[in-house]
């Protein structure tokens, strides 16, 4: 319906109403055969039309605008009194006369093509790496459908290009750093929600090993997916214990003492050019407060949990530099999870890493103070269990519905005297 006339305020208002409710229904996606009527109560658009109180001029115009619109286009205007036609009582389009008249008029184009031409957005990313491929699949196929994407056109490109940077990205670096680098400005991934729509791609694509239930908050979770890929909000350290020395390229020596613990900032481990352990036995523990009280006679680094790309590196130069130790062991809680990190640690940093103290003589010595499984932690078990993993302490743990965290053990068993490993 090409013309010069353009709608007014009101019959916009009309139009949008009109366009929306035709496109939920059948018509609209070409699954209905019956003729199906739109209807809008004049309230809708004009809530005072029934007031006592209302401005007749103001009434009196929009009954105009209303007229001139049903004049120029399939819109009906339905009266409550059909003989005296006084008082509008809703307006009324058939859905087959919808398109592509009103469409026009309203200079508007319907959702599946703006969904269609939205395509165009994702494919430019198309190749880039596998996290985005899947994304991007599932994108097109949600607009293929005339379905809103996860994100706007462009966030969704902002989105994007974060993620392959992240994805991309091969040192350490900060949210603020990684903000600047792709736009200019130290908070626009904050204060534009990019970084936040980011994770939620990282989520569900990412190739992480554990998920949200694993961890106390949503935050220590996207802390930890982040860190997978180096990337921090803050800096982070690596606390260990234990004897040895570590020699930095810069010639820096630094002499390791068992008993004075000490923690390297993460983005200065690959400074570190040697490093020696004089122990044959290395302990890695999952929780902070365990590794506050324990005193062996093992070299002992502090996991926090999932261990990050940082731990994960410095992890494997050690064992490659030395190739005395002999034993490579893990203290984490006794639940299934902590045996879910126990492999991520031995499949990320491809160390043979045992259990320590964790069997289930130590679940029957502190049944006192185990908790039961929940759901998550079932269905962990029976997985690891399916894998061969960890079987006996698992079973035993499903049988008895227990599970104990580390720092029961690490109070009990492990205080300033020391205890050997």
């Amino acid at each position: 319906m090409k013309t010069g006339w353009k709608p007014d305020n009101w019959q916009k208002q009309l139009l949008t109403r009109i366009l929306d409710a035709y496109e939920r229904t059948g018509t609209y996606r070409g699954e209905s055969q019956r003729n199906q009527n739109i209807r809008i109560p004049v309230e809708e658009i004009f809530p005072a039309y029934d007031r006592d109180d209302v401005n007749l001029e103001e009434l009196g115009a929009f009954e105009q605008s209303m007229k001139l619109l049903e004049g120029r286009s399939p819109v009906q205007i339905l009266y409550r009194d059909r003989k005296t036609r006084n008082e509008f009582r809703e307006f009324l389009v058939p859905a087959r006369s919808v398109e592509p008249a009103l469409y026009e008029l309203a200079g508007r184009k319907p959702r599946r093509e703006i969904h269609a031409g939205q395509v165009g957005v994702y494919e430019r990313y198309r190749g880039k790496n596998p996290i985005l491929d899947a994304f991007i699949d599932d994108q097109e196929a949600l607009l293929l459908a005339d379905k809103n994407a996860w994100f706007e056109p462009e966030p969704a490109d902002e989105v994007m290009r974060t993620v392959d940077f992240i994805t991309r990205n091969t040192g350490n670096i900060l949210c603020r750093e990684l903000s600047i680098a792709l736009f200019g400005n130290t908070k626009y991934l904050e204060k534009h929600g990019i970084l936040s729509k980011a994770l939620r791609v990282l989520k569900k694509y990412g190739t992480c090993d554990f998920g949200e239930a694993d961890f106390d908050s949503k935050k220590e979770y996207e802390d930890a997916v982040l860190a997978e890929y180096a990337v921090y909000e803050n800096p982070t350290y690596v606390n260990f214990n234990g004897n040895g020395i570590l020699v930095f390229y810069n010639g820096t020596r630094l002499e390791l003492k068992s008993g004075v613990p000490i923690a390297v900032r993460s983005d200065r481990l690959s400074d570190i050019e040697t490093i020696r352990v004089d122990s044959d036995t290395v302990l890695t523990i999952e929780n902070l407060t365990s590794y506050n009280r324990v005193q062996t006679e093992a070299f002992q680094m502090y996991l926090a949990g999932y261990h990050n790309h940082a731990r994960q590196e410095f992890l494997v130069r050690m064992h490659d530099q030395n190739p005395g130790i002999r034993h490579w062991l893990h203290f984490g809680d006794l639940d299934p999870d902590g045996f879910c990190i126990l492999e991520n640690l031995r499949n990320k940093t491809g160390i043979d890493f045992r259990s320590y103290r964790m069997e289930p003589e130590s679940l029957k010595r502190y049944h006192a103070f185990t908790k039961s499984l929940n759901e998550n932690d079932r269905t962990k078990a029976g997985n690891l269990i399916r894998a061969g993993k960890h079987t006996e302490i698992l079973r035993y743990m499903l049988e008895h519905n227990e599970k104990l965290e580390q720092e029961i053990i690490s109070w009990k068993e492990m205080n300033a005297e020391g205890t050997d490993v």
